[in-house]
């Protein structure tokens, strides 16, 4: 538990801490197959990001490109559809 917590704590720390996207350390698997968030990730202002990344890692959703403006993210989601159609 100490190694998870470590990297958030320090002056002048800059980016993600250590235990970043680590999918073991952050967000193990109970049981029953549920991932949970460790109490100590819950104040890192990582753990959005970081529980993101675990879920692409492990396959439970997919990482989509977010369009540089509205007028391309409507002909990239229209041309979507036309291609499945």
């Amino acid at each position: 538990m100490e190694e998870a917590s470590s990297g958030r704590t320090g002056t002048g720390a800059v980016g993600p801490p250590q235990c970043f996207a680590d999918g073991e350390k952050v967000c193990p698997v109970d049981e029953e197959g549920i991932m949970q968030p460790r109490k100590e990730c819950v104040p890192c202002p990582y753990l959005r990001a970081c529980l993101r990344r675990v879920m692409v890692e492990r396959g439970k959703i997919e990482q989509v490109e977010q369009p540089v403006s509205k007028v391309t993210g409507f002909f990239k989601r229209w041309s979507d559809r036309k291609l499945k159609s």
